[in-house]
């Protein structure tokens, strides 16, 4: 098994996951807070980029495996893991099959919210993703991963670094003066292959709530309060928040006045996730 990370800092391990179609460097703010007392690992998603990815059919189970086989490699026997979005639940499923090897668990906008079953949000979740995974119950996933190709062939990516940057900024994704940590992200576009369509549908079809309902580790939750949203979507939101809390009381929260890149749209955000990490150390 192949993994490729990047890493800063010197002291006790912290680990990051990104979100979908994007390389570890998208923690890097987090980890410039953080590099000081910790080491912080970057890592690429299994199936995107250049970490190798988890044959499917993907499992709970085989992402835990897949982590804990990533901290082996790394002579890491316990570690802080931090996660946005795909990359939180990543971090949330190796938290739960594996608490003896987490010391602290952080999610940025994952896991208090079940990904919607039909076409109810824009966005890939919203209208693609349902649509692949009834082709994918249909035909399997090799089959669909042979008619869809490479869905991020580097080809068709014409865009300059600075034209992807602006539409990031346009989208609300990134709000900081500094354009530092974008360009960062934004310098290796990950290629999703098989093995990543198969962890992006193992997302869509798991019920992360429960699963963070029964997390017992320190848990720092970030999550969007969706400005721009209905308020009737913002309402759902502070349930479902309200819902895990009940539930667990391993976990504190911190509602953030911005889009779903909730560490890129906040500059408090890096300094409360080192707050909580520092606090369960």
């Amino acid at each position: 098994m192949q993994f490729y990370d990047e890493t800063i800092g010197s002291g006790s391990p912290v680990v990051f996951f990104p979100g979908a179609g994007w390389v570890g460097r998208a923690g890097l703010n987090i980890g410039e807070a953080l590099k000081s007392n910790y080491q912080f690992f970057m890592v690429d998603l299994p199936g995107y980029g250049r970490s190798e990815g988890i044959a499917p059919p993907v499992s709970e189970q085989t992402i835990a495996d897949w982590v804990a086989s990533y901290l082996d490699s790394r002579n890491l026997s316990r570690v802080h893991v931090v996660g946005h979005s795909l990359g939180g639940y990543v971090a949330l499923v190796f938290a739960y099959h594996y608490p003896s090897r987490v010391s602290s668990l952080t999610l940025l906008d994952m896991g208090h919210e079940r990904l919607p079953r039909l076409q109810s949000q824009p966005g890939a979740f919203g209208y693609v993703v349902p649509v692949i995974s009834a082709l994918e119950h249909m035909v399997g996933i090799q089959r669909l991963a042979q008619w869809l190709g490479r869905l991020d062939d580097p080809q068709d990516h014409v865009d300059t670094l600075e034209q992807r940057m602006k539409a990031c900024r346009q989208k609300g994704w990134y709000t900081f003066e500094n354009d530092d940590y974008l360009r960062e992200a934004l310098c290796d576009e990950p290629v999703l292959a098989t093995e990543g369509l198969a962890l992006l549908l193992a997302l869509y079809r798991a019920h992360t709530p429960r699963l963070l309902a029964r997390v017992s580790i320190p848990t720092l939750l970030v999550y969007s309060t969706k400005p721009s949203r209905p308020s009737r979507v913002q309402r759902k939101t502070e349930q479902s928040v309200r819902w895990v809390m009940r539930r667990n009381p391993h976990i504190k929260t911190i509602g953030v006045h911005g889009g779903h890149y909730v560490h890129w749209v906040d500059a408090s955000v890096a300094g409360s996730v080192a707050n909580h990490i520092h606090s369960a150390s």
